[in-house]
């Protein structure tokens, strides 16, 4: 692939001179510069390999010389003109903002350079992973960057230790399990890389010694660190309104969000006793032999476990454009399914995706699935092949693959705007998955069935208690523990899934929420399209223009799709 060529800087005349679009345009590609400069990896997972051989240089001078170029760039939008731009240039002057106003929230209001040691470590392993994971360069090309981005690694991780005083305990453990795995991964990669690129064989290895002997002793110190740390990591109520108002664009307040999510969980939860209650009632009237199982094939193996889910994925694509659901362009690319790399299976237990990136040409996302033993034993062939039977398009699939995440983002991807590409709303884009999953049973996915509710009313109820422990937890009203035991208790109880599902929750406030949120907000704008244009609503019409304007708040996109109307 191309390099991306950032702009130049134009004069301050030629500015002054450009259409409100333009300058808007010109701007955007400047604070991204100014954004990846920074966070060289976020680049990479972009698709900008203009720093690709660099991780992050956080010293104090330069965090305060990348503030105040932040805000310029701030003034500047300020100065544009708002009443002069199309809606879609103020759709886009919006975006710009809250883009500069969350980064500022993060170094200034939370600091996790000072506070958090997950953040150093995550870039370390981030950096390498990035570089491996997507084909867009060939690979002694990308060795010779991961080379230098391993070489890199001992100054980030002298930083770190220098510059992370009294981290909250969750973080800490969390850093130092990213950093355990992290450093057998960099490890493998270098042994895996020098084999692929004999040239380079010898500095691999020597700088994934250097590069995992910092990580581990780093690591040991964390460990050490540990008991005597503070367990308190919430932001606190200000810090999550503020962050609810600028990130999410949200008109209102944690304590109305939390009793939204209180809400819709007493009324799912109670909707789905009843629900199961008529279904008993409807088995018991009209009973129907067991299917009898197929027998596993001879020799049924992992691969072949990971083929048909394959070919599930494949299927769903189809689906998609012959059911009316959306149209797929054909340059949507494909959707691999590969196991969850070992670095993030302590925070990702169970099914994830991992996108294209925004700017490269080649458009391949990744569903992360959890491990399969290799070989299976018997036990296993069976458990694994019956995983297979009878499932047909899972919803997994439907929320992490077709219509869902990947095909969602992919079209984002290929937006006309440079800022819209670069978006990352999660209210939208968990929103949308998580509605794909009531939507495609409205039509006509599953065979027929007299409680149809039932196959997406548990997920709802499960981001319901996300809404309510991803509130509590980051307004400082329910401790981790807290948070874990109540999942357990009201979705399923699996302890050890619940403590990985919450340590993501405290890594990452207003995640859990967006599920939700989004869906209730993409809901209502499905209605209240569907009463403006009357006769000639259809699926495929309202989905095609929903999901045409990127990742985006869906309070914009009303702007759009309403506009005129």
């Amino acid at each position: 692939m191309a390099r991306i060529h950032l702009l130049a800087l134009v004069s301050l005349l030629g500015a002054a001179a450009a259409a409100p679009d333009a300058r808007l345009e010109e701007l955007g590609r400047r604070t991204w510069t100014a954004l990846w400069e920074f966070h060289p990896v976020d680049a990479t997972r972009a698709g900008c390999h203009d720093y690709d051989s660099h991780l992050g240089n956080y010293t104090k001078a330069r965090t305060t010389a990348f503030l105040l170029r932040l805000d310029r760039l701030s003034s500047e939008l300020a100065g544009i003109d708002t009443a002069r731009l199309p809606v879609d240039g103020r759709i886009d002057w919006l975006l710009l903002r809250s883009t500069i106003e969350t980064e500022r929230f993060w170094l200034v209001r939370r600091r996790p350079l000072e506070t958090n040691p997950y953040f150093y470590a995550d870039e370390c392993v981030q950096g390498v992973y990035t570089l491996l994971l997507r084909d867009f360069a060939p690979l002694p090309r990308r060795a010779e960057l991961v080379l230098g981005r391993l070489n890199e690694i001992p100054r980030l991780v002298a930083a770190a230790r220098h510059t992370v005083k009294d981290p909250p305990q969750l973080h800490c453990e969390a850093a130092i399990e990213q950093l355990a795995t992290g450093s057998e991964f960099i490890w493998q990669a270098c042994r895996d890389l020098g084999r692929e690129v004999p040239s380079l064989r010898d500095r691999l290895l020597s700088a994934g010694t250097r590069a995992t002997s910092a990580m581990n002793a780093w690591r040991e110190e964390l460990r050490q660190l540990r008991s005597s740390l503070k367990p308190g990591f919430a932001m606190g109520r200000d810090d999550y309104d503020y962050y609810l108002r600028t990130n999410y664009s949200l008109g209102f307040d944690s304590d109305s969000l939390l009793r939204l999510g209180q809400n819709l969980f007493a009324r799912t939860d109670s909707a789905i006793r009843e629900l199961r209650r008529q279904r008993s009632a409807w088995d018991s009237l009209h009973p129907s032999a067991p299917a009898a199982e197929p027998p596993v094939p001879p020799g049924f193996s992992r691969a072949d476990y990971f083929a048909r889910r394959q070919q599930e994925t494949d299927s769903m694509r189809a689906w998609v454009a012959a059911s009316g659901f959306a149209t797929v362009p054909a340059w949507v690319g494909p959707l691999v399914t590969v196991e969850t790399p070992v670095f993030l299976r302590s925070i990702i237990p169970g099914i994830a995706m991992e996108p294209a990136a925004p700017l490269d040409s080649v458009q391949t996302s990744y569903m992360y699935i959890p491990p399969v033993p290799d070989p299976l034993d018997s036990l296993g062939r069976r458990d694994y092949f019956r995983r297979t039977l009878n499932h047909g398009p899972r919803g997994g699939i439907v929320h992490e693959g077709f219509p869902g995440h990947h095909f969602q983002m992919s079209l984002a991807n290929h937006h006309s705007s440079f800022i819209r590409r670069l978006q990352w709303h999660t209210p939208f884009i968990e929103g949308w998955a998580l509605y794909c999953e009531q939507a495609v049973v409205e039509q006509g996915l599953y065979p027929p069935d007299p409680f149809p509710d039932l196959r997406w009313l548990g997920g709802v109820k499960f981001r319901a208690a996300r809404v309510i422990v991803d509130v509590q937890l980051h307004t400082g009203r329910m401790s981790y523990d807290d948070a874990w035991r109540f999942m357990a208790r009201n979705c399923w109880a699996d302890s050890a899934f619940m403590q990985a599902e919450v340590r993501r929750y405290c890594m990452s406030p207003g995640q859990p929420m967006s599920y939700l949120l989004g869906k209730t907000q993409l809901l209502a704008l499905r209605e209240e399209y569907r009463a403006r244009v009357g006769e000639q609503f259809t699926t495929r019409d309202f989905h095609d223009r929903l999901l045409a304007e990127g990742s985006i708040p869906v309070s914009l996109i009303r702007r759009k799709l309403l506009a005129g109307r």
